[in-house]
């Protein structure tokens, strides 16, 4: 995957060579935020990024940051024909303030191949071609909530 830096940034890394998700750096331009409980930022990521046809550019969790910083994405999808700069989308879930500091580990993006299927409108009679085991059942009908 070919990627421009338009801002000082460290390059997306992997953990380790089989993580499925590169780690996206918050820019060395970026100042320090401080972030309140309930709060967001939409930090600019300094990278532009070539998604190759057929795929999408997912945004996830980090773990360590979601655990440690109770901070969670927001915006996480780019497209393949998006050619903009992206952005790094997270909010403080967490009880009291989180700081994001320049050159952290903020979010991690997992390229994922895209299915471009039409959408065509039917009637519900005839929209399942059978039913299955589970039908309508769904928010703890298998028995796990």
């Amino acid at each position: 995957m070919r990627i421009a830096k338009i801002r000082d940034v460290k390059t997306p890394t992997r953990g380790t060579s089989q993580s499925a998700g590169l780690d996206f750096y918050v820019p060395n331009d970026f100042v320090t935020a401080c972030l309140k409980q309930g709060d967001a930022v939409f930090i600019p990521s300094g990278i532009k990024i070539d998604v190759p046809n057929d795929f999408a550019l997912i945004a996830f969790n980090k773990s360590g940051v979601a655990l440690k910083k109770n901070l969670s994405v927001g915006a996480c999808v780019v497209d393949s024909d998006y050619q903009g700069e992206v952005h790094l989308h997270v909010y403080n879930f967490a009880n009291t303030p989180v700081t994001i500091e320049p050159g952290e580990k903020l979010v991690q993006m997992v390229l994922l191949p895209v299915s471009y299927v039409d959408v065509t409108v039917v009637k519900e009679n005839d929209l399942f071609e059978t039913e299955t085991q589970r039908g309508t059942g769904g928010f703890g009908s298998t028995g796990i909530f």
